[in-house]
């Protein structure tokens, strides 16, 4: 994570700015190893898109400070602070997925080479779904119970804020999961349709964020997985015939992990 964003930063310090930022418009000429071949009638600056590419570095900067604090300090810190940490992830992963969406890919895709898809926002999406989750994760597991009939006042205080807090990341994982997997499933054609190339492509550029989604969910816990299997059951049984092989390999994962054990 640490090499992928000094990399990222790299780059955008030692490169002149551009007209239009990486992930929604055709690529600059040359100044970067990844500009080259690039149509140089896409020079003309575009401020809004400068200003989202800022937005998307400082961010990827800023993922990779919370993942170092999540994976040193979480347990130290308040329930109060980890709820903090929770809703500034989701925005960064709302700011990257709002130019993620199918609808904006599809339209972004036009201007963009096939050999050079919108990578930046796609990774801080990916990096960011990747810390989210695991946090999610940390917050949802019971530590089993230490404490007793005895436990002073305070102790139990604490216990009553992890077990809300417990609820809440509960509801977070659940809602998020539930979200990546409905878009990927309605993009998924009826029966006896296929995918049209926009949609094919999407999928594919997409695909790394919903197996993300779908092996996280292997290691979800197994209670609150059989807890809410009427929500996902639907979704992940639309993913069975996509032909991204990745996403069919996560999903058999998925079925192994958590839904055989459920068979009687």
């Amino acid at each position: 994570m640490g090499n992928m964003m000094g990399n990222l930063l790299v780059r955008s310090l030692t490169s002149k700015p551009k007209g239009k930022m990486d992930d929604v418009a055709p690529p600059s000429p040359a100044k970067t190893p990844e500009a080259d071949g690039a149509d140089k009638t896409e020079e003309e600056e575009n401020p809004m898109m400068e200003t989202v590419r800022s937005k998307c570095i400082t961010q990827l900067l800023l993922l990779g400070a919370i993942d170092s604090i999540q994976k040193r300090y979480w347990s130290k810190l308040q329930a109060t602070q980890q709820i903090a940490i929770m809703d500034i992830l989701l925005s960064l992963l709302e700011f990257a997925s709002s130019y993620n969406s199918p609808s904006n890919l599809r339209t972004r895709m036009h201007h963009i080479p096939p050999e050079r898809p919108p990578l930046n926002l796609l990774r801080q999406e990916l990096a960011g779904t990747t810390i989210y989750l695991e946090i999610l994760h940390k917050s949802t597991v019971h530590n089993g119970a230490n404490g007793s009939s005895e436990e002073t006042n305070g102790s139990s205080v604490e216990s009553d804020q992890q077990e809300k807090l417990r609820s809440l990341a509960e509801g977070k994982l659940v809602s998020f999961c539930g979200n990546i997997l409905k878009e990927a499933s309605d993009l998924q054609p009826s029966n006896g349709e296929t995918a049209s190339a926009d949609i094919h492509r999407v999928l594919d550029l997409r695909a790394p964020v919903i197996m993300k989604v779908l092996n996280g969910m292997c290691i979800m816990d197994a209670q609150i997985f059989k807890k809410h299997l009427r929500e996902f059951y639907p979704l992940i049984t639309k993913l069975i015939c996509c032909d991204q092989m990745d996403v069919r390999g996560a999903l058999g994962d998925l079925f192994s992990k958590q839904l055989t054990p459920l068979m009687p």
